[in-house]
């Protein structure tokens, strides 16, 4: 039996959508009793019942910072409060746009550009409204800043944080650690799994660790040159069954 960690946007998703042959390849993985879960960059407020969609209940979420199994919290990471408010000083200094992602909410704290909501639509996700508040009782989990020029001078600034492009217009950030692979781990210890059996899935930058800290670490067709680099096998693409194909390929179904 295998445990398989599956990315969702670029990997099992394509345009918000499940891809062609995943919806299949999982419930086939399920017959056969493997365990399949999400590991994702999403938070828990961005995530739209896409486990449910997909049949999927192990999470891996926040790049890591958030893991359960239905409604158990397995392993849970937030941004420390005096981090958060030191981050707020700055985008107001520097006028940069940037989204917290807390547990129950997707909000802008700032939100002096159209990039923002350019960057949901790109990703299917709602456009979030503008709160110029912060709530220290609800645990933020990730957040995205907006703005190329300043990216250097945030990380030389927050060296708490790791800040990951995203996409063309947006960087996730983090709390520094291993990312994906911090919450990958978290949940083959707790399965007490064997590494041997570990399979991971990914496209994106924030998937690097992921893939290398699994067995078999596979990268899409359409995966950045360093994802494919750090691979075992490179699938094709994911709306050409990427997913399938690659599964077919180590025989899980």
């Amino acid at each position: 039996m295998a445990l398989i960690f599956f990315d969702l946007d670029g990997t099992t998703l394509h345009n918000g959508k499940p891809a062609k042959g995943v919806l299949e390849t999982i419930k086939s993985l399920k017959e056969n009793n493997h365990i399949v879960a999400i590991a994702t960059g999403r938070s828990p407020s961005v995530l739209y019942n896409k486990d449910k969609e997909l049949g999927i209940d192990y999470l891996v979420l926040s790049n890591g910072a958030f893991v359960a199994h239905k409604d158990v919290v397995i392993y849970e990471r937030s941004f420390p409060n005096k981090l958060i408010q030191r981050l707020m000083n700055y985008v107001d200094k520097e006028k940069i746009d940037l989204v917290f992602e807390y547990f129950d909410r997707y909000t802008a704290y700032r939100k002096d550009t159209q990039t923002v909501d350019q960057f949901s639509d790109i990703f299917g996700i709602e456009k979030p409204k503008l709160d110029h508040n912060f709530y220290p009782d609800k645990p933020v989990y990730a957040a995205i800043v907006f703005n190329h020029d300043r990216i250097e001078d945030l990380k030389v600034n927050f060296p708490e944080f790791v800040f990951n492009l995203s996409n063309a217009m947006g960087y996730d950030v983090n709390l520094a650690g291993g990312l994906k692979a911090d919450g990958v781990r978290k949940l083959i210890e707790y399965l007490n799994y064997p590494l041997e059996d570990t399979y991971a899935l990914g496209d994106g930058h924030n998937d690097i660790t992921m893939i290398k800290a699994v067995k078999h670490g596979i990268a899409m067709g359409n995966a950045m040159q360093e994802v494919k680099d750090a691979a075992e096998y490179i699938t094709t693409d994911v709306n050409d069954y990427g997913v399938q194909n690659a599964l077919k390929h180590y025989k899980l179904f």
